[in-house]
């Protein structure tokens, strides 16, 4: 049963707002309520400066939260816009920071959404793929953002590496010349993030309707276990105000 002051999208909103810093570069994504949640979230609280580039718009000020960030009412009023092909032109060049979600997640933080059993040519399930991909490699660390945790979602390995994490551990990804990576995973049951020396993904903290034997049940593979996990701090009330009443208008992450 969830904290009723707070619903886990809201606290997904809060942490990762806390993750970015005033003036550094990111986006948030296509479906991305959640990201562009925080990004607004920390604009509002701490980083006042923070800019939005890499989609296809840049410093967007919507009046509510879009399901899809690509949805022309969620530009509000922007600075600019740009095509696809404007867009992947200048993806090699990064972002401070970019989310991510995927069908299937492993342990090194490799994103999958290509598909899901057979092949890629025969498919069991074909998911949407992503076009944006090259920031994962390019940006300076991106965060996974989840609508579930479940054994189907966080697997042993993917099937496919559509966003690449950390490959194979330390020294697959410093061959692959990647920089960057993944500095959390947040889900609806707890905050993950990555051992420093192994680069897989380690308990951080579980939300206050969750407990630590709940995420290991429902995590594909074995999650790196601190001694004591703490509960993920809520938001204040103050805090929740804020997310609501500035943000959060339309009341999608209360859905």
């Amino acid at each position: 049963m969830t904290d009723t002051s707070c619903t886990p999208a809201e606290l997904q909103a809060f942490v990762l707002s806390r993750e970015l810093k005033d003036g550094e570069m990111g986006a948030a994504g296509a479906s991305a309520a959640i990201p562009m949640a925080a990004i607004m979230l920390a604009r509002h609280m701490h980083a006042p400066n923070i800019q939005i580039a890499g989609e296809m718009f840049v410093n967007p000020r919507p009046r509510q939260l879009w399901d899809s960030m690509l949805d022309d009412r969620a530009l509000g009023a922007c600075e600019g816009a740009e095509t696809f092909l404007e867009l992947f032109g200048h993806s090699h060049r990064g972002l401070d920071f970019f989310f991510h979600n995927g069908m299937q997640i492993d342990r090194f933080g490799n994103i999958n959404l290509h598909f899901i059993g057979g092949t890629i040519d025969r498919p069991r399930m074909r998911g949407p793929g992503a076009a944006n991909i090259s920031y994962a490699g390019t940006s300076r660390r991106f965060y996974i953002c989840t609508h579930a945790h479940s054994p189907r979602s966080f697997v042993p390995r993917v099937d496919f590496i559509t966003s690449p994490g950390y490959l194979d551990g330390p020294d697959s990804f410093q061959a692959a010349g990647l920089k960057g990576g993944p500095a959390l995973c947040v889900t609806p049951l707890a905050v993950m993030d990555f051992d420093p020396d192994s680069l897989t993904m380690r308990l951080k903290s579980v939300h206050p309707w969750g407990s630590v034997e709940e995420v290991v049940a429902k995590t594909g593979f074995a999650l790196g276990l601190p001694d004591r996990v703490p509960d993920t701090d809520l938001p204040d009330a103050e805090t929740l105000d804020l997310l609501r009443r500035k943000v959060d208008t339309a009341g999608i992450l209360r859905h």
